[in-house]
């Protein structure tokens, strides 16, 4: 396995291709390369490439690799490249070697599962675990046994995922739905209009790129879409078992549709109230994305960066929401394309494109929500030791359907109940400290506890004049407790 990179020099006129001519580098520190970079030429594929030897050992992938265990992809083995290859984007003019517009897919660094890289080459069985930004776990790249003890220039070898947490059991071909680069955030068509990640701006005084422009497709909107109805979740017990689901944290905070038109952004309840002016951060940022309907859940993040919805009723009282943080699980609308009727393992990986491409400039505010493929059980068991609200579990072959629907299951870790407000105690007799609650049964209202968090000055401006307006001389509470 030997690297050399004459061939790779021979195809090229480097006078007129910007690829990197390169040398054979030594061993990296920071642990061996990976990545794959989309290549829109004679036929669209993806170059598959592994640091190994000081040069990148490299692949032409027939297909967008699949995290389905049951599928496999045709690897065609190609001569190696450089080491600087591995930060290419850009355009091959035509006539040149390989002539097309090339695409950073996906970065990281990988590591063989057995100790004898050599060894694993020579016998055609590379196991690998990818650290990626998109590909993740274990992968192999298995050499076809009629290939193998006869090498030659084009040896045909299989790409597979192998079972592990990250595999996703009947996703098809959902991959091949992400179209942005995961450095610059440009599409194909971008990359090859010679289009920058970033517009200019006018200096800050702050390090970091500029915000995005709004998308061509935002130019030619002049307002922003109209409310969609919002899918709703089945409570259950427990989270569904077997494949083809994906299982989702639940975020205890308020769920949230943001609509992107015409340079403007509405932030919308699950209702289709329009709460922008509470939101006016999020709203400014949002205006500058893509045209796009987008469902997620807006939190407030603690200092251990866990949701806390106390928090986040705080700061919608003080209207102190800077820092709150939008989650966005499902995309609805991608410019004018409704994207409804398609799979959610398709959604969610045109989503996963459309958070890259907002880029580092909206990674403050805006999070994609990831999924997990293993045990919904064990995902819920997961959440409940972080103290989390529980699991959506939803299935990955399912398009979106407005109102409550069996393809997005909820999972809780704790019950809620609805309780009355039956008094409130206070510190030192003046300060307001907690509402007092109970629930209401045949012999009056029975108490539960105290609610003592989530109260920010505005609310308590509000709230204890409220209270003292409807204060009793006796406790509302029947039986023991308060």
């Amino acid at each position: 396995m030997r690297g050399e990179l004459k061939t790779y020099q021979a195809k090229r006129r480097f006078g007129e291709t910007p690829e990197p001519k390169g040398a054979k580098g030594g061993r990296a520190k920071g642990g061996f390369r990976y990545l794959i970079q989309r290549h829109a030429a004679t036929r669209l594929h993806y170059d598959f490439r592994i640091e190994a030897d000081g040069v990148l050992k490299s692949w032409a992938v027939t297909k967008a690799p699949s995290r389905d265990t049951a599928v496999k992809r045709l690897a065609v083995e190609v001569e190696d490249h450089p080491l600087d290859y591995g930060s290419f984007e850009g355009t091959i003019p035509d006539g040149n070697y390989g002539a097309g517009t090339v695409q950073m897919w996906d970065v990281g660094t990988w590591e063989p599962q057995e100790p004898d890289l050599e060894a694993a080459w020579a016998k055609g069985q590379i196991k690998m675990i990818l650290h990626g930004e998109r590909l993740k776990g274990k992968w192999a790249l298995i050499r076809l046994k009629s290939d193998r003890g006869k090498p030659s220039k084009r040896n045909n070898w299989l790409l597979l995922k192998e079972k592990d947490d990250f595999a996703v059991a009947g996703e098809g071909d959902a991959l091949a739905e992400i179209d942005a680069s995961v450095t610059t955030g440009r599409s194909l068509a971008e990359i090859a209009d010679g289009t920058k990640e970033w517009t200019a701006s006018k200096p800050t005084g702050r390090k970091g790129p500029a915000k995005p422009k709004p998308s061509k497709a935002a130019a030619k909107s002049t307002k922003p879409p109209a409310f969609v109805p919002i899918q709703l979740c089945k409570v259950t017990d427990h989270p569904p078992g077997g494949t083809g689901w994906a299982h989702e944290i639940k975020f205890d905070g308020y769920r949230i549709q943001i609509g992107v038109g015409g340079g403007r952004a509405v932030l919308r309840t699950r209702k289709g109230l329009d709460w922008s002016d509470r939101f006016p951060d999020l709203a400014a940022d949002a205006a500058t994305w893509p045209d796009a309907v987008i469902d997620g859940e807006l939190c407030a993040l603690d200092d251990d960066h866990m949701p806390d919805f106390g928090a986040l009723q705080a700061a919608i009282s003080d209207e102190k929401t800077g820092g709150l943080v939008y989650f966005a699980f499902d995309l609805l609308f991608e410019g004018a394309e409704d994207l409804r009727k398609l799979p959610l393992s398709h959604r969610k990986a045109r989503l996963q494109a459309y958070v890259d491409r907002i880029g580092k400039a909206g990674a403050t505010r805006l999070r994609y929500v990831e999924h997990f493929a293993s045990t919904g059980q064990a995902v819920l068991e997961s959440a409940c030791r972080m103290d989390l609200e529980g699991v959506i579990s939803k299935k990955l072959d399912a398009p979106y359907h407005a109102g409550r629907s069996s393809t997005w299951l909820k999972s809780k870790c704790r019950g809620r109940d609805e309780v009355v407000i039956g008094g409130w105690s206070s510190e030192g007799g003046t300060r307001f400290r907690s509402l007092l609650v109970g629930v209401k049964e045949k012999g009056g209202l029975r108490y539960l506890g105290r609610v003592g968090t989530g109260y920010g000055e505005a609310v308590t401006k509000t709230l204890v004049p409220a209270l003292k307006g409807v204060a009793a001389d006796r406790s509302p509470f029947v039986g023991t407790g308060a």
